[in-house]
């Protein structure tokens, strides 16, 4: 008997607290009027934590870069970021963590932390115009912070499958990414045209691309809109590109991750 008076004491002691009245004075002594709504800089924080989250999952490991690689990734960025320099005003260093994975992916966090898949350079990556696409896009989203909010129960660690899902857009965001990739793809010397087979190279293998579009028939429209936006811009184009071929650096890397 006394077990059940101290249990209903416990449950209409615990109803008072989660539901005060307005001119309750215990509220106000702890301040509740100090809180607020999170806004985009409290999910940015959020999002700089998925890093240790992801890194901690065991289909997360890292390929481990000699520095010349590591050099050689961080002067594709700096040569997009120092020809678009009114574009990238953040003062962080980019870095990059190549992901052992089958399966072709890249995404990116705030802070310009980009993530690629060994498996999408070995086998996509057969240019390094197109390892510039690539890095151009994540950067321009890691730079204008274009991420959905969608808070998570920290649990200590993300699965690539989980992260990947975290981070699809819908198609008409990701299409203003590729127009602004277009643009600063230009500015450092790279036949932007480039980035249309990017695009193409996703639509054909769409199926193995699949883990990171989630919906596949969503590539199809990318494709399309960005074509329209190409015709847009056919009036406009000029000017030698500089990147005609690719460096003994880039061929260097891809090989090194083929073996």
């Amino acid at each position: 008997m006394k077990i059940l008076i101290i249990t209903f004491s416990l449950i209409f002691t615990s109803c008072a607290f989660l539901s005060p009245k307005k001119d309750d004075k215990k509220s106000k002594a702890i301040g509740l009027s100090s809180y607020r709504p999170l806004n985009s800089e409290d999910f940015v924080d959020h999002l700089q934590a998925f890093e240790e989250f992801y890194l901690n999952s065991k289909n997360a490991q890292v390929y481990n870069l000699y520095r010349k690689e590591e050099k050689f990734l961080e002067g594709i960025a700096r040569d997009i970021t120092k020809n678009n320099e009114l574009f990238f005003t953040s003062t962080n260093r980019p870095t990059f963590k190549i992901i052992k994975h089958p399966a072709p992916f890249h995404f990116s966090l705030p802070g310009l932390k980009i993530f690629i898949s060994s498996g999408l350079i070995s086998k996509y990556i057969k240019s390094e115009k197109l390892l510039y696409s690539v890095i151009a896009y994540e950067l321009i989203r890691s730079e204008k912070r274009i991420y959905r909010k969608s808070l998570i129960v920290p649990t200590g660690y993300l699965t690539t499958s989980r992260m990947l899902g975290l981070m699809r857009l819908k198609t008409t965001d990701k299409v203003e990414i590729h127009k602004w990739a277009f643009y600063t793809l230009k500015r450092v010397g790279v036949d932007p045209d480039i980035y249309l087979s990017w695009l193409q190279i996703q639509n054909r293998n769409s199926l193995d691309f699949a883990v990171q579009l989630g919906d596949t028939s969503s590539i199809s429209r990318e494709e399309s809109m960005f074509k329209a936006f190409l015709i847009e811009q056919a009036n406009a184009k000029s000017g030698q590109a500089k990147y005609e071929r690719s460096s003994r650096e880039f061929y260097s890397f891809v090989n090194r991750l083929k073996r």
